[in-house]
């Protein structure tokens, strides 16, 4: 019985992870197998790929031993993380599919949009990813049955997930621990260490605001810091006596949105929080205006950074030479609370998928099939994708790729053609065997390590969404209702923030969404984790 209390991982995220780790190790890779594209002469075709964030150059070195590796002509086309699906939808609409692009379980793209192929296909083709897919499906204690019924339509698999372990690991609470050693204050362990700590920094700085979020619209990274406390995400489904429970109709959410009210009140909250996006939020946190970073990747370093290091900690550093970074526990509002830190379950909603018209030419389907097996499993493949061309783009230090300074930012990246992926999960062995050693190290420090800051031991781990769509018994597709009142939620979530409503607006709103779908809602997700995990 797999009872993980882990959250989905938005597809932004998902695919850097898969960037970041595409190939498997000798031991699964089949030498001469037809998974090999280069292995023998070959149909060479245009294939089409829609994916998200960079769009490289074709005509970038990169790119041409890429195609020149793979024997294949890839056409690829990006959009911006939150554009994708918009874009993909429009595809839709107008019947000008992709060959390869994501899709997401509870998608109808899934069910009328893909090409769907049997098990004994996916073995064939692409076997280096179903073996490393099947190993992983183990470790995370889920059957193969399971997980293939994700991505299923009538029997056969219309997507691709061998899992994304690397993203099942917490992000990591950082603070300016200068400032609070200055403020004459310990490291916070509880919710009124931290509006100690508030308070302090608001008499020392009265016109900057210590807290800042990204956005209503950011989900997760609204205020995780104080969600977390009471053991509360933001719009996600929570594991309590082996049955799901909605985040939002929680109580605790409400003793969550009464302290953000205060905090807000008192000026700590920056007021302009509703309209900030990523790039204000990390502006904010290299300029010092802010006491702490909540959503920080442990792969992302901290400490001993090299002069002239151009991440977001080291421009801080420019800036602010006396800043001293440490990771911190989540706090707790109270002693019988876990935190509920934000991690990602190993198989997530979104997977790698092919364009419905390639059912018509099989041949083209195996090739493509056999293309991205070979992109996600190949190690020059997964070098070039990931970091570019040694010497040019990135060298080896201890033995793993560092991307140059000048080739750390999306512009040059897309111009030299690199840092670009294909959904569909990673092989976390080799993903860690190419990984800093800061990176690993800090894993078992802060997480393999059963007292660790961010363990499963010492948090309460929230649980994935559910793979959709969710239906009620009478066969109503609950997730278009779902999906306006979420809407409605992310409003009164904000103006309960800012005042502008009151914790009785929100019992009363929490009562109609309940029953309005919620309560329907929370029979279809439980009904569907019985058929996802419990085998």
């Amino acid at each position: 019985m797999a009872k993980r209390k882990l959250i989905a991982v938005s597809f932004a995220s998902m695919l850097v992870a898969g960037t970041l780790a595409g190939c498997v190790t000798s031991s699964t890779s089949t030498k001469g197998s037809e998974a090999t594209p280069t292995a023998a002469v070959q149909k060479k075709y245009d294939i089409k790929v829609f994916t998200t964030r960079i769009q490289p150059n074709p005509d970038s070195d990169v790119m041409k031993k890429v195609q020149e590796k793979l024997g294949q002509n890839l056409i690829v086309t990006a959009a911006p993380d939150a554009e994708y699906n918009n874009k993909m939808n429009l595809l839709y609409a107008s019947n000008d599919l992709p060959d390869v692009f994501n899709v997401n379980g509870n998608d109808e793209i899934l069910k009328n949009a893909t090409a769907k192929f049997t098990e004994d296909e996916f073995k064939k083709y692409m076997p280096d990813i179903y073996a490393v897919a099947l190993k992983q499906y183990q470790d995370y204690g889920v059957s193969k049955e399971a997980a293939f019924n994700r991505f299923s339509v009538n029997g056969k698999l219309a997507g691709v997930m061998m899992g994304q372990t690397s993203t099942s690991h917490p992000y990591g609470l950082v603070l300016r621990k200068d400032m609070v050693d200055s403020f004459g204050l310990k490291t916070p362990q509880t919710l009124n260490d931290w509006e100690a700590i508030l308070k302090a920094y608001k008499e020392k700085y009265p016109t900057k605001y210590p807290i800042t979020a990204r956005g209503k619209d950011a989900f997760q990274q609204s205020f995780y810091l104080v969600l977390a406390a009471n053991g509360v995400t933001y719009n996600n489904w929570q594991l309590k006596d082996n049955k799901l429970v909605y985040a939002p109709f929680m109580p605790e959410m409400r003793e969550a949105l009464a302290t953000l009210n205060k905090w807000y009140k008192a000026g700590y909250i920056n007021p302009e929080w509703i309209t900030m996006d990523n790039n204000t939020v990390n502006n904010e946190w290299i300029n010092g205006n802010t006491i702490y970073y909540q959503f920080l990747g442990l792969n992302i370093k901290i400490q001993d950074l090299p002069e002239g290091d151009a991440s977001m900690n080291g421009r801080q550093l420019v800036k602010n030479p006396q800043a001293k970074l440490d990771y911190v526990p989540f706090p707790k509002a109270k002693d019988n609370i876990k935190p509920a830190l934000i991690t990602y379950e190993g198989i997530v909603n979104q997977a790698l998928a092919f364009g419905k018209q390639l059912e018509k030419d099989p041949d083209k389907l195996h090739a493509v099939m056999k293309a991205v097996n070979a992109l996600k499993t190949d190690p020059e493949l997964y070098k070039l994708l990931s970091t570019g061309i040694e010497g040019k783009t990135y060298d080896m230090v201890d033995g793993v790729p560092s991307v140059k300074k000048e080739f750390n930012n999306a512009d040059a990246q897309t111009k030299e053609g690199f840092n670009w992926g294909i959904p569909g999960g990673t092989n976390w062995d080799i993903q860690k065997s190419l990984s800093a050693k800061f990176y690993i190290d800090n894993l078992k420090k802060y997480v393999e390590d059963a007292s660790g800051l961010y363990s499963k031991e010492n948090n309460e781990w929230a649980f994935n969404k559910v793979n959709g769509p969710l239906i009620s018994p009478s066969g109503e597709n609950l997730d278009t209702k779902g999906t306006a009142k979420l809407e409605e939620y992310k409003r009164m979530f904000a103006e309960v923030v800012i005042g502008t409503k009151s914790l009785e607006d929100f019992d009363k709103f929490i009562e109609q969404y309940k029953k309005e779908v919620g309560i329907d809602m929370t029979e279809a997700a439980n009904r569907l984790y019985l058929k996802q995990w419990l085998k």
